[in-house]
C-alpha cells in the first residue's frame, strides 16, 4: 500500500481478482456482435429486474414498465439534480442515505468503504452541480477490472512502467483508480494536476514512465516543459483522460515525444465508457459494462456520423446506486462501420464538448448567434504562444481570457488570437460580432476533479 493510501485509510482493491475479471472482460473483445448485444440485453433485464426490486424509486418509476416488458426507450430519463433530490430513494440499499455518504466522502478517511461495502465517490462539479455515486464492492472490482481492460486495449502491458496523474480529491474518480494502481508499482510518484509544475517535472525525471495517463492540458504542458529541456523524458504512449482531447495535443506529443495519445471517456456515474484501441480510430464503447444512447433533443437515437444533442448512460454492472438512461450532455457523433482490430463494440468518432460549452449573444445586427467554444479552441491553438484559454459570451460577443507562455510576447499572441477568433465567427456567418480579449496570468483549474474549464 502506497503512502497516500496509508494516510487516507484506503484499502487497495484486490489486483489478483481483478486481474482475472479483467481477462474475463477482454475475451469479449472476441465475440461477434450478436453475441455481445445479446450479452448486453440480458444485463440490462437483470439491472431493470433489480432496480424495480429493490429501490423505491425505479420501483415507482419503472416498475411497471419493466413487468409489461415495455421498450427501454420508454424508460424515465434521469438527471443528476433528480437523482442527487431522490438519492435516498433510488439507492438499493436502505442503510445508504445522502446525508451518510456527504459525511463519509467529507470524513478524513474518505478512501475506506462507507459500512464496509461501499466505495463512495464525487463528481467535480465542473458542470455547476457535485453528484454522489456509490458502488457494492463487485461492481468497484469491475470498474477497476475495466481499468486494466483498456490499459490492455491501447497497448499498455503489465511490465511497463506506468504512472497516473490526476485530481487532488481523494473521493474523485481519477484519483481512486490512480491510488489502486501505485499500490502494485513501487516508486511510482504521487503526483496530481494541481501539483507545482516543477515538482512535477523533477519526480517525472527521476521515474522515467514508460507510458503517461493526464488531462489534456497538463500534457500540452509538459510538451512545453520536455521541449525546454527541464523535462526528460520517452514515454512509448500517453492516455487522455477527464477532459477534451483536442486534435493539437495529438499533434504536440507526436512531434515531441513521436508517441500516440490514446483517448478515453470516463465518468464517476459510470466508470469507464469508451477507449481508444491500438488503431487510435475512434474509442471503443466497452458495450458489455454499460449501454450508451446518443439522441437527438427528441431523444430519439441519431445515426453514426450525426452529433447527437445529448448521450443517456445505463451502467449494467452497479447494482448499489443504479444509473438508468443518465442524461450527459455531451455532444457525440459516432462513428460508422468497423475497426481493423474486429472487436465488435462501438465507437466514438467525436466528443466536440458539453452543450453548456455553447456561446450564445446578440451580434449588433440584433440577431441571436451561437456558437461551441470548441469551433473555436480547436482553431486558436494553432496560434503558437498560447498556455491556457477560456470563453465566455458577452451580450454581443465574445470574451477570450488568454494566458501565454513564459517569454512570450503578450500583445503579440493577444492579436493573433483575437484576429483568427474573427475570422473564424466569419468564417461561421457570424457578422457583427465583438471578441474582446483578457490577458490573464493563469486560468484556475476548477471542482474537485481539477478540470480546466473552457467556458467560465
Amino acid at each position: 500500500m502506497d503512502q497516500d493510501s496509508r494516510q487516507s485509510g484506503i484499502p487497495t482493491v484486490d489486483l489478483a481478482l481483478a486481474g482475472r475479471l479483467a481477462e474475463e472482460l477482454a475475451s469479449h473483445g472476441n465475440w461477434t456482435r450478436e453475441r455481445l448485444l445479446a450479452y448486453q440485453s440480458g444485463a440490462l433485464n437483470a439491472l431493470l429486474r433489480h432496480a424495480a426490486a429493490h429501490s423505491p424509486y425505479y420501483r415507482e418509476t419503472i416498475g411497471k414498465l419493466v413487468s409489461k416488458g415495455r421498450p427501454f426507450a420508454e424508460f424515465p430519463i434521469m438527471t443528476k439534480s433528480k437523482l442527487m433530490a431522490d438519492f435516498d430513494r433510488v439507492v438499493a440499499d436502505d442503510r445508504l442515505t445522502r446525508k451518510l455518504v456527504e459525511q463519509h466522502v467529507s470524513s478524513d478517511r474518505p478512501g475506506e468503504l462507507l459500512l464496509g461495502e461501499y466505495r463512495c465517490i464525487a463528481t467535480g462539479g465542473s458542470t455547476g452541480q457535485r453528484g454522489l455515486f456509490v458502488y457494492d464492492r463487485k461492481g468497484w472490482n469491475v470498474t477497476v477490472a475495466n481499468q486494466i481492460r483498456t490499459q490492455r486495449m491501447t497497448g499498455i502491458t503489465p511490465d511497463m512502467r506506468g504512472l497516473g496523474i490526476g485530481a487532488p480529491s481523494p473521493v474523485h474518480l481519477s484519483y481512486r483508480f490512480h491510488a489502486e494502481f501505485r499500490a502494485s508499482r513501487p516508486g511510482a510518484p504521487t503526483l496530481f494536476v494541481t501539483s507545482p509544475v516543477e515538482e512535477i517535472v523533477a519526480a517525472l525525471n527521476a521515474y522515467q514512465p514508460d507510458y503517461l495517463n493526464a488531462y489534456p492540458s497538463l500534457i500540452r504542458r509538459l510538451a512545453e516543459e520536455q521541449t525546454a529541456g527541464r523535462l526528460r523524458i520517452a514515454p512509448k504512449l500517453f492516455r487522455s483522460s477527464a477532459e477534451a482531447l483536442a486534435p493539437d495535443v495529438r499533434e504536440l506529443v507526436k512531434q515531441v515525444w513521436n508517441a500516440p495519445v490514446a483517448n478515453g471517456y470516463t465518468a464517476t456515474e459510470t466508470g469507464i465508457m469508451a477507449v481508444d484501441c491500438e488503431h487510435c480510430s475512434g474509442m471503443h464503447i466497452m458495450e458489455d459494462l454499460v449501454l450508451l444512447e446518443v439522441v437527438d433533443a427528441d431523444n430519439r437515437p441519431v445515426p453514426a456520423g450525426t452529433q447527437g444533442s445529448r448521450m443517456l448512460a445505463t451502467v449494467l454492472f452497479n447494482y448499489a446506486l443504479p444509473v438508468i438512461r443518465y442524461d450527459f450532455s455531451d455532444l457525440i457523433t459516432l462513428a460508422d462501420g468497423a475497426c481493423p482490430c474486429g472487436r465488435p463494440f462501438r465507437r466514438i468518432q467525436d466528443i466536440e464538448g458539453r452543450a453548456e460549452e455553447f456561446l450564445r449573444f446578440r451580434t449588433r445586427s440584433g440577431a441571436v448567434a451561437e456558437i461551441h467554444a470548441a469551433r473555436l479552441r480547436f482553431r486558436l491553438v494553432k496560434v503558437e504562444g498560447i498556455r491556457q484559454y477560456q470563453f465566455a459570451a458577452l451580450d454581443d460577443g465574445i470574451l477570450i481570457r488568454l494566458a501565454t507562455e513564459p517569454g512570450r510576447d503578450r500583445a503579440t499572441v493577444g492579436s493573433a488570437v483575437k484576429a483568427l477568433a474573427a475570422r473564424v465567427l466569419q468564417d461561421l456567418g457570424i457578422a457583427g460580432a465583438r471578441v474582446e480579449l483578457q490577458l490573464v496570468d493563469g486560468i484556475e483549474r476548477i471542482g474537485g476533479g481539477a478540470k480546466e474549464k473552457i467556458v467560465g
